[in-house]
This record gives structure tokens, C-alpha cells and sequence, in this order.
């Protein structure tokens, strides 16, 4: 048994001798040693970036309503989470004030009407002296300047009466102007929806323009805003799809949408907001929520696939691999679209033909005779 082990050991000396030898020969006759090495296909890869961002849930249409004049507010009629259907009653204003106003413009409107009849009296009644005046003139009867005078008398009715039907026009406008200010001293639904929001109170002051409601309209689309960065916006496409995830539904995942994009950046944040509409569900979504949004970009086309152990050397995006060519290693430069946990994105460089050596590229050079390994 002792002298087979020898036997043994001596093989293998021997064998690892001439191994030894022919390394020196190949060395002194310039020929580089053969390399065993395995190899992957570079193989097309269908990838879609994924941009991840957070929002808060909200309708598409939300609106601010308030009063156009401002005044004491009377009444109430709705509260926050109701439901209220286009065209009910929101809230009015104390209406003494403008009501007043609204008469007062309508008096206005019947004075002037009333000057437009006696100016038109006044004017016939010119006429009438000027065709006098006119006749006892051409009857030598009148003098010339009594004729002039009843010229400038006609002259003035006529004017009288423009006046007065200008007057006419201006109350005409003041009383369309009383009325749309009674109309707006009271607030109802712009369309179906839900009182978000309610900002005020009865017997309060309000201002004109100052917001009373937050009112969303429930014939639009529940969406979530969130903010992109540069860097990533310029991926996004109108139409791609989004999953959105709520706090108040673990484990659920919502289909959705992008539907909007912004072309301007926020000039505080220096991002761009994206709108993703939430599609169809069965599920309670409330305004506010917090979502998180996964947006998943289109497909990137001409993309391969090669394992992350491939890479020789990189700086930046541009890097190096080996391919088997030839039975010889030959170095190829690649451009790297992204690189993943366990494998690279090549833009530029390989085709499907490509065969990457993935063991052993710190031993190789280029050039240098390889072998595939079998395992």
C-alpha cells in the first residue's frame, strides 16, 4: 500500500514537471498558455425602468368655491364629506345689503327711462318751435337770430335725449351687474361631488374671492401627483402604466395611469410633477391618502443581457469584456445602460452572437487561447 501511494505521487510530479516544461517552452517559442474559462451568451433583454415616487391621493378636478362680493355669510347648508349634487345650495350670503343694491339699480333704471320720455317730449316740442320760428322767417315775420335760437333749442333736445338714453344703457348694465352679484352671493355645486373642505362658518365675514369650500368633483378621476426629478422625467410617457400602494390597503396593488406631465419644474423643488390616474376599483379611496407609485417606463429596446462577472474594468458607463472568438479571448469595449444586482445592461457593443467569458477575465490577456469548460 506505501509503495503504491509513491507510485502515485511520483505520477503526479512528473505529470506536474512536464506540465511545468511545456509552459517554459510555449513561454520561450512566445505562444501564450491556454486558459480554461466559461462563458454566457449575451442575450436581449426585455427591460422597463421603474421609477419610484410617493404622492397624496386627490380628484382630478378640486376647486376652491367662494362668494364674488363679500359680506356676512347666513347660512350654511353643507358640511365636510357630504355629498351634494350640481346645482344645491352650498351657502348665501345676507342678502339685505345687495338686495338693496340690486333695487336701488333697478330705480336708477326706471328714473332713466322716464328722462328718456321727457327728453323725448322736449324734442318735439323743439321741432315744433324750430318749423315755427322757420315759416314766420320765410314770412319775414321772425328775425334771424329767433330762427338761430330755435336751431339751438332742437340742437339741445337732441342732445338731451342721446344723454338720456346713454343714462338709460349704464342702469341697464348696473342692474345686470346688481343681480350677477345677487346670483353669486350664493354659492351652489358645480357639479356632483363631496365637500372636502369647509373653510368657514355662519355669521363669519367673507371676503370676495375668499374660499368657503373645498369641493371635488366625483365626475372626475380619482389621480396622485407625485414629483419626478430631471433625471428621471425624461423616461416617462404619457400612457405608462403605474401601481400605486396605500397605507390603508397593505398589500394591494392599484392599477393606474399617467396622464399628465408636467413641461415646467417646480421653481421651489426643481422637479416635475406627474400625474397618475388611479384606474377602476371597488375599494373606498378617500382624498389624502398617501400613495406610493411605482411607474414603469417602455420597453428599452436594443438592450443586452450578460452576467455581472463578465466585466473586465469600467469608468462610468463605459467599460470592457472578453469574448471568445476564434478559440482566443479578444477584448471588446461596451457601453452600460445600468447595472443590476447580479448582471449588466449593455447598450453598445454585443450582439445576440456574442459569447462572454465570465471566469477568470483578471488572468487573461488579449488575444490569449482559451478553452471552454465543459462544466
Amino acid at each position: 500500500m506505501i509503495l503504491q501511494h509513491r507510485k502515485t505521487a511520483l505520477l503526479i510530479g512528473l505529470a506536474g514537471l512536464l506540465a511545468s516544461c511545456g509552459r517554459q517552452e510555449e513561454a520561450a517559442n512566445g505562444q501564450q498558455p491556454v486558459r480554461i474559462v466559461e462563458t454566457a451568451e449575451a442575450r436581449p433583454a426585455n427591460f422597463r425602468e421603474t421609477i419610484f415616487a410617493t404622492g397624496k391621493l386627490s380628484l382630478e378636478e378640486e376647486a376652491r368655491l367662494s362668494f364674488k362680493t363679500g359680506g356676512i355669510i347666513r347660512q350654511i347648508y353643507a358640511s365636510e364629506g357630504e355629498l351634494v349634487r350640481k346645482g344645491q345650495l352650498l351657502a348665501e350670503l345676507n342678502l339685505d345689503e345687495i338686495s338693496a343694491q340690486s333695487q336701488q339699480a333697478r330705480l336708477g333704471q326706471q328714473q332713466a327711462e322716464i328722462g328718456v320720455q321727457s327728453a323725448g317730449l322736449a324734442l318735439k316740442l323743439a321741432e315744433r318751435d324750430y318749423q315755427n320760428a322757420l315759416g314766420l322767417f320765410r314770412d319775414s315775420v321772425a328775425t334771424l337770430e329767433q330762427l338761430q335760437n330755435a336751431e339751438v333749442q332742437l340742437d339741445n333736445a337732441r342732445n338731451q335725449l342721446a344723454a338720456a338714453q346713454k343714462a338709460v344703457a349704464m342702469s341697464s348694465e348696473q342692474v345686470q351687474v346688481a343681480d350677477f352679484n345677487l346670483k353669486f352671493s350664493r354659492i351652489t355645486a358645480p357639479a356632483d361631488g363631496i365637500i372636502l373642505k369647509k373653510l368657514a362658518e355662519a355669521n363669519e365675514m367673507a371676503g370676495p374671492g375668499m374660499p368657503v369650500f373645498l369641493f371635488g368633483s366625483k365626475e372626475k378621476a380619482k389621480v396622485v401627483r407625485v414629483n419626478i426629478t430631471d433625471k428621471d422625467i425624461i423616461k416617462i410617457r404619457l400612457g405608462d402604466e403605474a401601481e400605486l400602494r396605500f397605507d390603508a390597503y397593505p398589500g394591494e396593488r392599484f392599477r393606474g395611469t399617467v396622464r399628465e406631465i408636467a413641461s415646467l419644474a417646480d421653481p421651489y423643488t426643481n422637479t416635475y410633477e406627474v400625474e397618475a390616474e388611479v384606474g377602476p376599483t371597488d375599494k373606498t379611496l378617500l382624498s389624502g391618502f398617501i400613495a406610493s407609485v411605482e411607474i414603469i417606463t417602455e420597453l428599452k429596446p436594443n438592450l443586452m443581457e450578460i452576467p455581472i462577472n463578465a466585466l473586465l474594468r469600467a469608468h462610468e458607463l463605459n467599460g470592457e469584456v472578453f469574448l471568445v472568438e476564434d478559440g482566443k479571448a479578444v477584448k471588446a469595449p461596451v457601453t452600460i445602460y445600468k447595472i443590476l444586482s447580479d448582471k449588466l445592461l449593455i447598450q453598445h457593443g454585443l450582439d445576440s452572437a456574442s459569447l462572454v467569458i465570465t471566469s477568470g477575465v483578471g488572468y487573461l490577456e488579449d488575444q490569449q487561447p482559451v478553452m471552454i469548460s465543459q462544466r
